[in-house]
């Protein structure tokens, strides 16, 4: 059929032997017919080639792929919308562990979820279910936390800051949303000499407007941003932070860097936003 249309005769009963195959690119147009010719013509010993095949090591087979959790543990920290709309989302692929501080929260909200997973609506209409690995007030989980995301209001900062600091490893990534009330600052008051091994990464904003449906065991995403900007101290770590981050939160939010903490803090829109919104309600 192939053949009728383009006007030539290349194939006759499967084999490469039609009257217009000189025209092609193939052995057989050169006068190339057996498997023999064709080692010739490369100039390839058949011979050589199986002594060869005998020396090389047996290959491995290819990692098998999973979609189980990686060894990446994150920590959450807080009880909120945004707090528990970050414990479903990332425990749905890493080790995810909630804390909160606040009172009898965490075990209240461990009681709620029971063995249940955590059920997420995305702004998409998909649904995703994670169960976090614990739901606990103890601070010494910070250890295993390779990223730590605060959703806490930022009068609550320094209390995680402090209650984390001994237990911290090096390189941890801390993760503040937001960070606009000079969060890199007491952040390195809290840790002292401990801060200069961390990498700290303030937000200009929360990535998602949201709401939990179900306290402690559902919630849903009602927007995603399109991008937020986020600053990173030491200003070096920006390309392992940006990219710990942007993997936990997907494609969107778009993380885009701002050049300081200090423009987070000093640039903050909710100053402006937040009374005006307050004020109009009167």
């Amino acid at each position: 059929w192939a053949q009728g249309h383009i006007g030539m005769e290349i194939m006759v009963d499967g084999k490469m032997c039609g009257s217009d195959i000189a025209k092609t690119r193939a052995p057989q147009a050169t006068g190339i017919s057996t498997l023999d010719e064709f080692l010739a013509a490369a100039k390839i010993d058949k011979a050589v080639v199986a002594e060869e095949a005998k020396t090389l090591a047996p290959s491995l087979p290819p990692p098998k792929e999973t979609e189980e959790k990686t060894p990446f543990c994150v920590l959450i920290c807080g009880g909120g919308n945004a707090a528990q709309v970050a414990t479903g989302m990332f425990a749905a692929r890493y080790q995810t562990i909630a804390i909160s501080l606040y009172a009898d929260e965490a075990a209240k909200w461990k009681e709620a979820l029971g063995e249940d997973d955590y059920e997420l609506t995305l702004d998409t209409g998909k649904v995703v279910k994670g169960k976090p690995d614990d739901i606990t007030n103890d601070p010494s989980v910070a250890a295993k936390a390779d990223a730590i995301v605060l959703a806490v209001p930022s009068f609550a900062h320094g209390q995680y800051f402090e209650a984390f600091a001994p237990y911290m490893k090096p390189g941890c990534i801390v993760a503040v949303m937001p960070a606009r009330s000079g969060g890199d600052i007491l952040f390195a008051s809290k840790l002292g000499e401990k801060a200069k091994d961390m990498v700290f990464m303030g937000f200009e904003t929360l990535p998602w407007a949201c709401r939990f449906t179900e306290w402690g065991r559902k919630a849903t995403v009602l927007g995603t941003k399109g991008s937020i900007l986020a600053a990173v101290t030491p200003k070096d770590k920006w390309p392992q932070a940006f990219a710990v981050l942007q993997g936990l939160l997907g494609v969107f939010p778009n993380v885009t860097e701002s050049p300081t903490n200090l423009g987070i803090s000093l640039r903050n829109p909710g100053a402006v936003i937040h009374p005006g919104v307050m004020y109009g309600r009167w």
